[in-house]
């Protein structure tokens, strides 16, 4: 059952880093936010990123949840990546 909450905690993460960066926000947002707003979100996704980390390792033991984590990392980044080529669809949906 740790699975859930890691798999989350590192797709919310890899969804933070990738809204830190200005060139992202303005793909997404339309709109680059102020630099401040960049740093925490970038400090909240390694942090959730840590989250997991310790999630897993507590939840399966450290040897194993390791393994799991870097799984959930591999993961969540090409599902991330994958949103963020699809961003155009995505945008378009959620508009009508």
């Amino acid at each position: 059952m740790i699975h859930t909450p890691v798999a989350l905690l590192t797709l919310a993460g890899f969804a933070l880093l990738l809204m830190a960066m200005a060139r992202h926000q303005q793909d997404w947002l339309r709109r680059k936010l102020a630099p401040r707003t960049g740093r925490l979100l970038r400090i909240g996704g390694f942090g959730l990123l840590g989250a997991a980390f310790i999630a897993a390792g507590t939840g399966f033991g450290w040897a194993y949840g390791t393994v799991a984590w870097f799984g959930w990392l591999s993961f969540s980044a090409v599902l991330t990546l994958t949103a963020h080529t699809n961003r155009e669809r995505i945008l378009a949906r959620l508009r009508r």
